[in-house]
């Protein structure tokens, strides 16, 4: 279970890298139109609430992050079903 908190590190403290990421799904989604678009905006709508969260604990300078054991691993299951479904949609499309 440490390698699931171990992905987190990059972003903890650091609430614009969180944003980043939910931009990328976001601009992805554009490319993307009638092609699982939707998939893509919820995994960036779930990054930016997890920067949104980031910013507030780096705000409040929050030293013990118990927030962490629920938010991270739900986004965790979020982006990749997010992900999966996008990937499945795209490759179902392409057989029809």
């Amino acid at each position: 279970m440490d390698w699931i908190y171990s992905l987190a590190q990059p972003f903890v403290w650091h609430p614009a890298r969180a944003l980043v990421v939910g931009l990328a799904l976001a601009l992805l989604s554009l490319g993307f139109r009638h092609r699982g678009r939707g998939f893509l905006l919820l995994g960036a709508a779930a990054w930016g609430v997890f920067a949104l969260l980031e910013f507030f604990a780096w705000r409040e300078r929050a030293d013990i992050r118990v927030d962490l054991l629920v938010t991270w691993p739900t986004l965790c299951l979020v982006t990749a079903a997010c992900v999966v479904a996008w990937v499945y949609r795209l490759v179902k499309q392409s057989e029809a």
